[in-house]
């Protein structure tokens, strides 16, 4: 069984406190004892914040750890690493109220749109308070409407005519011979692109208005309602224009904003701060002669019936304050909340999140804060303010990928998120048998699967190579997206940790082919956002310099005996098919691992033999290695696997 709430969540705080004496957002020449550090958990910083709190509160000391994954949130209050202020995408509701204190009778919770106020009650309470939002809309490249001689659509069957035309006149199409994408980034996004398309003509109507008033009492169903949801979405895909792999997690996402901005892209459902990434990075590329100066709009939610369009609006994250922190830290977070709901600290955020709009009561918006297009739907009404009940959008983005992969039916995904929604996560995870029983905290965590050695790692590389019978096995820290806690681990788990398909292949290579896959895999380690490509290992030491200039930073890869590879020697390695081009190598897919390159036509084969293909993922071999071993065997340590000589002790 797991540990009590209460336990892990002093634990865990323990934990926390140590973890946020280092890293986190840029921090002031001042002694950290001097300050009462609050901790934050976002997809990216707020640099205008912090300055704004730590100016104003001379004693608080904001750190932002940046997490690409907004599941893990969940899962550290869970388990009792949460950070101080609790951000979360969506608003939560009594399933996970209690990992929040109420905060109703703060004066900040009277400062915001009532509606909006109403609508995140938990029994008369309110734990959250709404962040400057986003519009969300099809962000579309209009000087390549113009060029091809193409009206701007007006409906989704107009806008799919339209990209088609676009890419038989070559226009906004890139590597992927595709001209739009849905951001995927994160599972939220294509939660918001599936119900989003509703709210023309459902959403958005009497009889929707009901439907949604009775789902969140949970007196209705998605199931034998929403069974059209994913019907845009598949003509897209069939008309050529639209590439389903992203959005199955079958290979990276879509480069949208870089795409956007060389118009290599003709449109991409996205949001209002997606627009701003996409002028200016164009504007830079137009000055630096790499393109043409585009112009973009941002397009609404269109009908398929003849209705009314809507842009969609939704706030881009809820505040909260951690129940399990002390008096002293919630005091601290008190007195930010108070300043986040002043002009000045809205203002702060929209410019952190590169526009916005406040909810705030009496903010004066800067009008240079809405996507062009974005006016005529405020000013005519239609903007549609997504108010869906606790995660449902983000469980039903993540489950919409395994509809795209083919592992699930649309009624087999409504059935889920039904069930998920009325049920709760918890509930679904009962009816699970139990894989294993971890004795130790594995965690991701300030991306260290992606610059260091980690338990975590550790464990799972351990993982392949004995399932896949490898003597050595890599996981690339892309592929890894969640921690491993104490307790039992059930499906739902490692479904968090390992999202994605790649299979698991054993090859054959060369010593100096390892040491060309260790150098590439080292190449951006040091990066403050490092991309996946690092190696957790199993099999093999390596040790490398991340001062030294990229490319040449290897210093020695050996066996775990302290034996250096031979460079001319061959062995064999458990790698995932995605390395060895798979789904080839173009927009950072296959993370620059061409030396390893198998699958990819396109591009030069890499000096190894296929040894076997598992037909297995990295999930589908740790659930096999937890069935094999019901309880964990040891304590997971580090063991000098691999060492940085530029951050050595």
């Amino acid at each position: 069984m797991r540990e009590s709430n209460r336990y892990r969540c002093l634990k865990g705080l323990a934990v926390l406190l140590c973890f946020c004496l280092v890293g986190g957002c840029q921090q002031k020449t001042v002694e950290k004892s001097d300050k009462i550090v609050i901790t934050v958990l976002y997809t990216n910083k707020f640099p205008q914040l912090e300055e704004l709190v730590e100016s104003t509160y001379s004693d608080i000391d904001l750190q932002c750890e940046i997490t690409p994954y907004t599941s893990e949130l969940s899962r550290r209050l869970e388990n009792g690493y949460g950070p101080d202020l609790v951000l979360s995408k969506e608003a939560y509701t009594d399933d996970n109220s209690q990992y929040l204190i109420d905060i109703s009778d703060l004066s900040a919770s009277a400062a915001y749109d009532g509606t909006i106020m109403k609508g995140l009650r938990v029994e008369g309470k309110n734990y959250q308070l709404p962040l400057p939002g986003q519009y969300y809309g099809y962000i579309i490249n209009e000087t390549l409407f113009e060029q091809a001689g193409i009206e701007l659509p007006n409906s989704n069957q107009s806008l799919i005519e339209a990209l088609v035309q676009l890419k038989q006149q070559g226009y906004g199409l890139g590597d992927d011979d595709k001209n739009i994408a849905i951001q995927s980034d994160y599972n939220t996004y294509f939660g918001l692109f599936l119900i989003g398309g509703e709210v023309p003509d459902f959403l958005g109507t009497v009889e929707g208005v009901q439907w949604l008033s009775d789902y969140k009492e949970k007196n209705s169903r998605l199931t034998g309602v929403w069974d059209n949801v994913f019907d845009l979405t598949d003509e897209l895909v069939a008309s050529g224009v639209l590439d389903a792999a992203p959005l199955s997690k079958q290979r990276n996402s879509i480069l949208t904003h870089e795409r956007m901005a060389s118009g290599n892209l003709a449109a991409v459902f996205g949001d209002s701060s997606l627009f701003a990434q996409c002028v200016s990075e164009n504007q830079i590329a137009f000055e630096e002669g790499k393109a043409m100066q585009y112009s973009y709009r941002m397009l609404p939610l269109m009908s398929d019936e003849g209705n009314e369009s809507w842009i969609l609006y939704a706030p881009s994250s809820y505040v909260g304050i951690n129940a399990s922190i002390s008096e002293e830290k919630q005091e601290a977070c008190k007195r930010i909340l108070a300043l986040i709901s002043t002009q000045e600290g809205q203002d702060a955020i929209i410019k952190d999140l590169q526009m916005g709009a406040s909810s705030l009561r009496g903010y004066v918006a800067n009008e240079t804060s809405v996507p062009n297009g974005v006016e005529t739907f405020i000013d005519s009404g239609y903007v549609y303010n997504l108010n869906f009940p606790e995660r449902v959008v983000q469980y039903l983005g993540s489950t919409a990928q395994q509809r795209m992969a083919g592992r699930l039916t649309n009624e087999e995904l409504l059935q889920a998120v039904d069930q998920y929604y009325l049920e709760g996560s918890q509930a679904m995870a009962d009816n699970l048998s139990v894989l294993t029983v971890m004795k130790q905290d594995l965690l991701f965590q300030n991306f260290n699967v992606r610059r260091t050695e980690t338990e975590l790692g550790n464990f799972l590389a351990d993982c392949i190579a004995s399932v896949a019978a490898a003597p050595i096995a890599v996981v690339n820290g892309g592929n890894i997206r969640s921690s491993l806690y104490i307790g039992d681990v059930y499906c739902e788990d490692l479904e968090a940790l390992f999202p994605f398909e790649n299979e698991v292949i054993v090859i054959e290579a060369s010593g100096q082919t390892i040491w060309d896959m260790l150098e590439n895999c080292v190449t951006y380690s040091d990066d403050e956002f490092p991309n996946g490509r690092f190696l957790q290992i199993s099999g093999l030491h390596y040790v490398f310099d991340s001062s030294k200039p990229r490319g040449s930073r290897m210093v020695s890869v050996s066996l775990p005996d302290g034996t250096p590879i031979d460079l001319k020697a061959n062995y064999q390695l458990a790698v995932n098919n995605y390395m060895a081009g798979a789904v080839g190598y173009f927009e950072g897919n296959g993370d620059g691992y061409t030396m390893l390159n198998i699958y990819d036509e396109n591009t030069p084969k890499g000096d190894v033999t296929l040894i076997k293909e598992s037909g297995m993922s990295y999930r589908e071999m740790v659930k096999q290695y937890s069935r094999d071993h019901p309880e964990q065997e040891k304590i997971i340590e580090l063991e000098g696997r691999i060492v940085d000589l530029a951050n050595a002790d």
